[in-house]
């Protein structure tokens, strides 16, 4: 019987101590995220831009996932600028760089799953970080040269100042 009490003690003493050391981990944690106000206010500098250069831009912004937050294209952009702005806000909040990035590693054959899995690993594309944490990501289309990027870099500067980056910390 004195075995058996013993046992009983050792099992409850190992219950209590494997669920006091799971509630010692968080369960939840805090993120931020850009808000939809943020992302219209983006996409509203960086039409001002291509208004101000006669660029037939689009911009996209999206969220940490690559949800859809905010959208504009320029009245004369084209399809294919809409959709790229779109798949370029979306890669970069995928892969956490700039589009930039994956484009030479692609074309430098370092890494070629962006193009496997479905993204679009062209320039024009930004993931957005605050505080070392992504809270989105913006692309551009449509824009001759180097338009994309400079519109994009502007407008996310326009928005946050100095807060936000477009780099990935490290």
């Amino acid at each position: 019987m004195l075995n058996r009490s013993w046992l009983i003690a050792v099992m409850a003493a190992i219950a209590t101590f494997s669920t006091t050391s799971v509630h010692a981990q968080a369960l939840t944690m805090e993120r931020t995220f850009l808000t939809n106000y943020a992302a219209s206010q983006i996409v509203a500098s960086c039409m001002a831009i291509a208004a101000r250069e006669s660029a037939n831009i689009a911009i996209a912004v999206v969220d940490p996932y690559g949800n859809l937050l905010a959208f504009q294209a320029a009245e004369d952009s084209t399809e294919t600028g809409s959709l790229t702005a779109q798949l370029k806000a979306k890669t970069a909040a995928r892969w956490r760089r700039a589009t930039v990035e994956l484009f030479d590693r692609v074309n430098n054959q370092v890494n070629r799953a962006p193009e496997w899995i479905g993204d679009f690993p062209q320039p024009g594309g930004f993931p957005i970080y605050v505080e070392g944490q992504i809270i989105g990501a913006v692309g551009a289309g449509g824009g001759v040269g180097s338009a994309d990027d400079a519109c994009a870099v502007a407008a996310v500067a326009a928005v946050f100042g100095d807060t936000a980056s477009l780099t990935r910390p490290e």
